[in-house]
């Protein structure tokens, strides 16, 4: 149907390719081909030829972890207030007064957003009307997705009750959820999300994996944002966070963990041991003051632990712009540990594309330029000023570009 000629394709396959003068066919929504431009003029004769000289082509970026019931407020939260502040301002003025009206404009505002900035999946981590947004006509953007219900059980550091429901409730919903929307016809799919940050029950918890173990299924939830959290589920539990959600059992491949910024080694050892995923939120991170001297995402990526990245939600980054996310994930830590070998701008490359694909389970699919997956390819223009000089992609991409040229 289509074939991509010329450019250089940054292909995070196996081999991690950069190809030059790249070549790419694409039948329906699969690609065919991935190598030089001239073998594939050679071999296949599309209906339509786009030619891409001075561009940059890259997997769909991933941003695997979003909220869209906190666009609406964008902006509107002071950027002064520390984690647990910031957390409860959101749940107790903003959250419980957003209409599924405001909820389901916010998420097409927040789409066309990461989509216009080469966003082509995403894992969101429960908003208030996730069936009302299935339903609506986001199916028919293209971007692909999961997304599921924010729910909690239990209120700790200050957090309001508001909106907390039983564990009952909780099951009863997502049951109905999952046997209406867990269809492979759907781009936008559902999956488990409990609160975490230490609002669950033990019950909870169980109860939500059980759910989630259904074929296709992801249970998500946010751990060991900062030091606060950490202290009170050491005192509840007499556990540090991942200790605690392990003995409770609920840690495999198909649980994601977000930010878990407040960890040890021994926690890092226990999710790659039990192949959970970890999502990384850098722009959120900085904003709101968690624990990122005490990050040991550097160890994640050493463990084997496949780390993906995410923006958050618009109250707490305020943009989605993976492109501006890497640059943070490839620099971070160089200042962080004052060592510039730690990680880069190839690790965030991965973060961003394959590792996202793994966290949401679709690494046969997504994530990377390869014959047989899903034609998800990002066009850059690296004609524009701040890719020029063009020596390196990986590193232009990374250090020098924004979205905005895609």
């Amino acid at each position: 149907d289509m074939v991509l000629l010329g450019g250089a394709a940054i292909t995070v396959d196996p081999e991690r390719r950069v190809i030059r003068d790249a070549g790419i066919a694409i039948q329906d929504d699969r690609i065919l081909f991935v190598g030089k431009a001239e073998e594939a003029s050679r071999m296949y004769e599309g209906k339509a030829t786009l030619h891409c000289d001075d561009k940059v082509l890259i997997p769909g970026l991933i941003n695997a972890h979003i909220h869209y019931s906190h666009h609406i407020d964008k902006g509107l939260i002071p950027d002064n207030l520390g984690p647990v502040v910031q957390s409860n301002f959101v749940h107790s003025r903003v959250s419980p007064y957003i209409s599924k009206e405001d909820e389901i404009w916010g998420t097409k505002a927040m789409l066309l957003e990461m989509m216009k900035t080469g966003t082509t999946a995403f894992m969101e981590a429960g908003s208030f009307y996730p069936e009302e947004n299935i339903q609506s006509d986001i199916q028919s953007f293209g971007i692909k997705g999961v997304m599921g219900r924010r729910a909690f059980d239990l209120v700790n550091l200050g957090h309001t009750a508001k909106q907390m429901e039983t564990v009952d409730d909780i099951m009863k919903f997502y049951d109905q959820f999952l046997r209406k929307f867990n269809r492979k016809d759907l781009r936008i799919r559902p999956l488990v999300a409990i609160v975490g940050m230490g609002r669950f029950t033990d019950r909870l918890a169980v109860e939500a994996k059980k759910m989630a173990d259904r074929p296709g299924v992801l249970l998500k939830m946010h751990l060991a944002n900062y030091g606060d959290q950490v202290r009170e589920t050491r005192g509840r539990t007499g556990y540090r966070p991942v200790e605690h959600v392990d003995k409770l059992g609920i840690l495999d491949q198909n649980t994601v963990l977000v930010h878990m910024c407040a960890v040890n080694q021994k926690e890092v050892d226990i999710v790659a041991k039990r192949g959970a995923k970890v999502v990384w939120c850098p722009p959120a991170t900085l904003k709101v003051g968690h624990s990122l001297s005490e990050g040991r995402y550097p160890e994640m990526l050493q463990a084997g632990i496949p780390l993906a990245l995410g923006t958050d939600g618009s109250d707490l980054s305020n943009y989605h712009d993976m492109v501006r996310v890497m640059n943070l994930a490839a620099v971070l830590y160089k200042g962080v540990r004052c060592d510039p070998e730690i990680m880069g701008a190839e690790q965030a490359i991965e973060m961003a594309t394959i590792n996202g694909a793994k966290a949401m389970g679709m690494e046969d699919e997504i994530g990377s330029i390869e014959a047989g997956k899903k034609a998800d390819i990002v066009i850059f223009d690296a004609s524009r000023p701040e890719w020029r000089p063009l020596f390196n992609e990986i590193q232009n991409l990374v250090h020098s570009a924004t979205g905005d040229s895609a």
